[in-house]
C-alpha cells in the first residue's frame, strides 16, 4: 500500500509501542509512598509503646521502697549507737563513786552502801567471809590501822569484784561490833554452798569461811568453817 501524499509513512497503531510503558512510573511511585507511610505509622506506634514503657517503668521504679530509700540522706548510726551504750550502762553506785581521801571516812562511806544493800537482800543468808579487821589489831605480821583495812579490801575487791564491805555492829550476827568485814555478796541458803565458793577459789579455811548475815537475834551457830 502506497502511503497518501502528506501522510506519514508509518502510524503506529494505538495502544502499542511506547504509549503503555509510560504508565509505569506513577504506580511504583504510589507504592514507595504507601510504603514510607507505613513504616511512619509503625515508627509512631513504636516510639509511643516505648515511651508509654519507659514512663511506666521508670514510674515504677520511683515507688520502690529500695529505690527511695536510696534518695534518703544517710543517717548517723554512730551517735545513735553511742547514746545508747551511754544510756545502758550502769549509774555508778555510791561505793564505786570516788572516795574521801580520808581513810576513815572512806571505810565509813563503804560500809554504809554495802551494808544497806546486805540488810535488804542478805539478810538470813550465808556468805563467803574473807577477812575481818579493827583499828589496832594485831595479825599477819602488822598493826592495822583504817588505811590498812582499806587497802586490804580494795585489793579483794579487785580480785573478788562483788565483795562488799560491812560493819559488824550492824548485824547481830557478830560477836563483836567494832570489826570492819569483807565478805562476798552472793547469799547462800545452806552454808556448805558458801565453803564450796571459798573451795572453788581456791581460799582455805584461814582466809574464807561461811557466815550468816543476821539483822536480829544472837551470833550462835552463824560461822561455819572449811574442814
Amino acid at each position: 500500500m502506497q502511503p497518501q501524499p502528506g501522510q506519514p509513512a508509518y502510524q503506529q497503531p494505538q495502544g502499542y509501542g511506547q504509549a503503555p510503558y509510560q504508565q509505569v512510573g506513577p504506580p511504583a511511585q504510589k507504592k514507595r509512598g504507601g510504603l514510607i507511610a507505613l513504616l511512619v505509622i509503625v515508627g509512631i506506634v513504636l516510639a509511643g509503646g516505648i515511651g508509654w514503657g519507659a514512663a511506666n517503668f521508670f514510674s515504677k521504679d520511683s515507688e520502690d521502697p529500695a529505690t527511695v530509700a536510696s534518695t534518703d540522706e544517710p543517717t548517723s548510726t554512730t551517735s545513735d549507737d553511742s547514746s545508747a551504750a551511754a544510756s545502758d550502762s550502769p549509774e555508778p553506785t555510791e561505793t564505786e563513786s570516788a572516795l574521801p581521801d580520808d581513810p576513815k571516812k572512806a571505810l565509813e562511806q563503804l560500809a554504809d552502801s554495802d551494808g544497806q544493800l546486805a540488810k535488804s537482800e542478805l539478810n538470813g543468808k550465808w556468805v563467803p567471809q574473807l577477812s575481818s579487821k579493827r583499828v589496832g589489831l594485831e595479825a599477819e605480821g602488822k598493826t592495822w590501822d583504817e588505811e590498812s583495812i582499806l587497802e586490804e579490801f580494795e585489793g579483794l575487791r579487785e580480785e573478788y569484784p562483788r565483795v562488799k564491805l560491812i560493819w559488824s555492829g550492824d548485824f547481830s550476827s557478830f560477836k563483836e561490833d567494832n570489826f570492819w568485814v569483807t565478805v562476798v555478796g552472793i547469799g547462800y541458803d545452806d552454808p556448805e554452798d558458801a565453803l564450796s565458793w571459798c573451795s572453788s577459789h581456791g581460799l582455805g579455811a584461814d582466809s574464807c569461811y561461811a557466815k550468816q548475815l543476821n539483822t536480829s537475834g544472837g551470833h550462835d551457830g552463824t560461822t561455819r568453817l572449811q574442814d
